[in-house]
């Protein structure tokens, strides 16, 4: 079983995406009991910038885009360095914001930039585009902080489903065609650039606790969060699970020996025993 939480993005939301997305979930040819959504919520703007939902949320991808290369780890450096065939110490790495001033373009021009697939890439789930000579990191997060204003609200369900992975992805590419149909996307855009959903245990667990709140306007509380309800009789701290989401990128150990990996790529897609297994792997920081 998996809670997926789907989040619109700021700028896809409205009436017609958040019709077409429902529709699309609910002709899925799967029974209720394994396929249901169980929550649906539309957060005010005014709601999100005053709870901070947005900047708790992209905690991580905020600092990276504000400091840039100083806080890039050392695997990460070498990641960088095979990717791009260039030296890490030489390069102009810097965050977004740095890299809006020098470039002299607005947040919304800055992410619309193209480059080709080659000057692009993910290391840890931080973006790198190279424009000009610059490597610029987490280029979209000055507009996703823009585009959250107290006139954006945000659409939000929680899907819990007992299909496969693969039926999973399945439904995913059913919303993006339905998307598409309605002239929302084009084929060259991303399904991420409409809406966000949680892929696996972890993520599912930094989902929920920051886009969904009780009746009374009260975020969730981590004991109605199902895998953190499973990690909780595992054994689990509430104080690791949180220093864990607010620092994903950690060391495991592993039988080549220790990896760095994000937490949220390393259990992509786990079961609730995988994750838990993996999690219980990873190595103090030094």
């Amino acid at each position: 079983m998996q809670d997926i939480i789907i989040y619109l993005q700021p700028e896809a939301n409205g009436l017609r995406v958040e019709s077409t997305v429902l529709r699309a979930i609910r002709s899925y040819p799967a029974a209720e009991d394994v396929l249901n959504i169980v929550y649906m919520a539309n957060l005010p703007g005014d709601f999100i910038i005053k709870n901070r939902i947005v900047e708790q949320h992209y905690a991580l991808k905020i600092r990276f885009a504000r400091e840039g290369k100083a806080v890039f780890t050392k695997a990460m450096r070498r990641r960088f360095e095979s990717y791009f065939k260039t030296s890490f110490d030489l390069a102009e790495v810097v965050g977004a914001f740095q890299a809006k001033e020098r470039l002299g373009l607005s947040a919304e021009k800055l992410f619309r930039h193209w480059v080709p697939g080659e000057e692009f890439t993910k290391i840890h789930r931080q973006s790198i585009k190279k424009i000009g000579k610059l490597y610029v990191v987490n280029y979209d997060v000055p507009a996703l902080l823009k585009k959250n204003s107290s006139d954006t609200n945000i659409f939000v369900l929680i899907l819990r489903s007992f299909l496969s992975f693969r039926r999973n992805h399945d439904l995913m590419d059913r919303i993006f065609r339905a998307l598409a149909d309605q002239e929302i996307v084009t084929d060259r855009m991303p399904l991420s650039y409409i809406l966000h959903y949680s892929k696996g245990p972890f993520e599912q667990i930094l989902d929920g606790l920051g886009y969904i709140y009780t009746e009374q306007d009260r975020r969730v509380s981590l004991g109605d969060l199902s895998f953190f309800g499973y990690l909780f009789e595992c054994g689990c701290r509430e104080t690791d699970v949180l220093a864990a989401l607010h620092q994903p990128i950690m060391t495991f150990r592993t039988e080549k020996g220790p990896v760095e990996r994000h937490l949220f790529d390393y259990t992509y897609e786990d079961s609730f025993e995988r994750a838990f297994d993996k999690f219980q792997t990873r190595l103090p920081v030094s």
